[in-house]
């Protein structure tokens, strides 16, 4: 009986998790001002490290991103000598790799293997992958004296051995730095003077030549007599600091040991934290005896110009040679100037691998391919141009100008079949508010039956973030003119100032006509607030600090919503996004007890045959839209990278050719709710059995329930016509 119950449980599951599954699609073509872009849908980047691997076991060195600000892993292959975007290849990286990564080859096999950040220094993985096989990495352990470490381990100037330690935010170089065939390290030291640390490795030395080992000894502890004293200002020939010098390792610090001058030895590349400026220091010795005392910026033309600028070392243009990549290695973006949209520098070598030319290429290398706002892209989906079909907006954190504004593209295809094009680079004229960390959302929140621009967004002199609107004063349509923004009281009596990262969503909650609001907070927790005035002049009350049950989390915060039905069974659904980039969804929310039957593993991957979690870029907030004319409609997250992804249920069907609508209850009581449902967009308007007007046109939003209330009617029959792609129909409803 119990194993029955278990099965039955294990099905219902499975059930409803069935409902909710997705593919990554890329299908939908895009196009800017410029060109067509060949992989719009890859979500954006914002601090991308480097690396190259081969993915698919065709003998190509593909790409691979890890972008600092998401934790999130992006990987490209190289086909045809074109990088072309494989989500599929990220879910098998290991999922504590953390600050940075880098892919070396530490036993000589031939396969790339993982050196990561960890709280306690570097962790290892190795490639264990089989021919014919997904990507399998085992964690690679360190003994010393049967002594066992989660950590690499190197040998100080005792005889114990350390761990390797490193400041969460530094970035260490791993290379053969000796020739001698095996990987050494060079850091900048972990604690007290900023000073670069040499540990070689004696793997095959003290191993009869395995390779298969990492036997680190640290040889010096200011190499090159060397001292970082503050952005952009050493000390040389292992002098001290001036005074006022800072000489403690505050702050990170991002290394590349390359030989810049073609003379057969390395010399420094180095970045901190707080700082630009990308310094060279010329290394006038060699390896053991290095000599420098010169520093200057690099490159000395066309410098990257953001916030801790870090070099990365790899072919990016598959002509066998490696190109300069700087990128910003920031958590998070500290200086609204900081373009995150153009932060992707790259440096043609025009030289060898062992003796580099370098030459400017570009400064949004990938990110010229894809749709990339710079950062915290927002989605939201209306007609734009009354066509029948849904375009895209697009609003963001701040602009190239740093003002926040809305980009608009065009859906030059069908309601079936998308293609976007961009029209408007500065919806409204935006950029003129002086506001940033802009989000947007399309909702009818005067009740007037047309959707108004709602937004949240923070002033650049107060630091204030607001919920707003514009209302629509279109006919058919939209018409929104920023001269009428209004500002709306959460709650005047009680201290409801927004957090610049918290999320609203404008929403009838409880189904009687008036917009209430969901409110992400910055600790993870959900508030409700209910509407107990009208929609004209509405008046909200915190109803529930911990709505679903969902309080203050230190893994879940900041919260976004979008409603709608997902699973096409009449009920609204909840998807929610936080920051770790997961998306759930919670089937028919306004009768859950709570957030406990959420799902996750929505997302299929074609490698592993399963649906997975997945990390969605981060911060992410999440549209419901029909995009494909299906029965279930599609879900396009935005993310903290300034870029887009699209969910595409892989279970849907064509919708009939007319579209369904539903009213209930039927009959309506005078004075009552009548609800209104449609699988598309539909315009909507009564009259009476005798064809006198009742009302204006109302536009009915798709896959949710659409409310008139206080229904002011006689009792009687009356005919409600429906008009979708320039097609009609009708049908009748009785009031009581």
């Amino acid at each position: 009986m119990r194993l029955l119950l278990s099965c039955f449980l294990l099905f219902i599951s499975f059930g409803v998790q069935a409902q909710f599954t997705y593919v990554l699609d890329q299908s939908i073509p895009v196009e800017n001002d410029k060109a067509t872009l060949t992989m719009p849908w890859v979500g954006g980047l914002n601090t991308a490290q480097y690396n190259t691997m081969d993915l698919n076991e065709d003998n190509q060195e593909d790409l691979v991103l890890f972008d600092r600000m998401t934790n999130k892993i992006f990987t490209f292959l190289n086909l045809d000598n074109q990088y072309v975007y494989a989500p599929e290849y990220e879910p098998f990286f290991p999922n504590d790799v953390a600050n940075w990564i880098l892919l070396r080859d530490l036993n000589c096999d031939g396969r790339k293997d993982i050196f990561t950040g960890n709280i306690l220094g570097i962790k290892v993985y190795k490639n264990e992958t089989q021919s014919g096989e997904t990507l399998t990495w085992k964690h690679h352990l360190f003994y010393d004296d049967g002594n066992k470490s989660d950590v690499l381990l190197t040998k100080g100037f005792s005889e114990e051995k350390i761990n390797l330690q490193l400041q969460y935010d530094d970035l260490p170089t791993i290379t053969d730095a000796d020739g001698d065939g095996d990987l050494d390290i060079f850091t900048v030291r972990f604690a007290g003077n900023g000073t670069i640390e040499y540990h070689k490795n004696y793997g095959l030395e003290r191993n009869n030549n395995n390779c298969d080992s990492l036997d680190f000894e640290r040889i010096t502890m200011q190499w090159g007599g060397l001292t970082e004293c503050s952005c952009g200002n050493f000390a040389f020939n292992s002098e001290a600091c001036p005074t006022g010098g800072r000489v403690e390792h505050a702050g990170g610090k991002s290394l590349l040991m390359l030989d810049v001058t073609q003379d057969g030895q390395l010399d420094v590349l180095l970045s901190e934290a707080t700082c630009t400026r990308l310094s060279f220091l010329e290394n006038k010795g060699d390896l053991l005896n290095p000599v420098v005392n010169s520093d200057e910026s690099f490159p000395a033309t066309n410098a990257s110009n953001f916030l801790y600028p870090a070099p990365y070392y790899e072919d990016v243009d598959f002509d066998g040679l490696k190109d300069l990549i700087i990128t910003p290695n920031i958590f998070t973006k500290t200086s609204l100037s900081t373009n995150l949209a153009m932060s992707n520098w790259v440096y043609k070598n025009s030289g060898t691998n062992d003796k580099p030319v370098f030459t400017y290429s570009t400064a949004n290398f990938l990110q010229d391919r894809m749709i990339d706002v710079g950062d915290n892209a927002v989605p939201a989906f209306a007609d734009f141009d009354v066509d029948g079909d849904y375009d895209l907006f697009v609003s963001q954190n701040t602009s190239e100008v740093t003002a926040a504004t809305i980009k608009v593209y065009e859906n030059t295809g069908s309601q079936s079949s998308p293609s976007f094009k961009l029209v408007e680079d500065n919806y409204l004229n935006f950029t003129t508010l002086a506001l940033y960390n802009l989000k947007i959302q399309f909702t009818d929140i005067s009740g007037d039956g047309k959707q108004d621009l709602v937004f949240t967004a923070t002033g650049f002199f107060d630091g204030i973030t607001r919920l707003n609107y514009i209302p629509n004063k279109a006919a058919a349509g939209l018409s929104f003119s920023i001269g009428d923004i209004q500002t709306i009281d959460i709650n005047p009596a009680i201290t409801t100032e927004l957090a610049s990262t918290e999320n609203i969503l404008v929403i009838d909650i409880d189904l009687d006509g008036k917009k209430d609001l969901l409110h992400g907070r910055s600790n993870g927790a959900i508030y409700y607030w209910k509407n107990s005035g009208n929609n004209n002049a509405p008046s909200y009350t915190l109803t529930s600090e911990t709505y679903l049950g969902i309080g203050s989390s230190v893994l879940r915060q900041n919260l976004s919503f979008a409603t709608g039905d997902l699973n096409g069974n009449g009920t609204n659904d909840l998807a929610i996004g936080d920051q770790t980039g997961e998306l759930r969804i919670l089937e028919n929310f306004r009768q859950a007890a709570n957030a406990d039957a959420a799902v996750n593993n929505i997302v299929w991957n074609p490698l592993s045959e399963t649906y997975q979690t997945r990390n969605l870029g981060g911060r992410i907030w999440p549209a419901i839209v029909n995009l494909f004319g299906t029965t279930q409609p599609a879900i396009v997250t935005g993310n903290v990278t300034g870029g887009l992804t699209v969910l595409k249920h892989d279970n849907s069907v064509e919708l009939p050719a007319k579209p369904v609508v539903t009213i209930y209850p039927n009959p309506v009581l005078k004075g009552g709710s009548l609800s209104v449902q449609s699988d598309r967009p539909v315009s909507m308007q009564i009259f009476s059995s005798t064809g006198q007007i009742i009302s204006e046109p109302i536009l009915v939003q798709p896959n949710q329930s659409n409310q008139l209330n206080d229904v002011r009617l006689s009792a009687g029959l009356y005919i409600v016509r429906f008009v979708w792609d320039n097609q009609s129909f009708a049908k009748k409803i009785v009031v009581h």
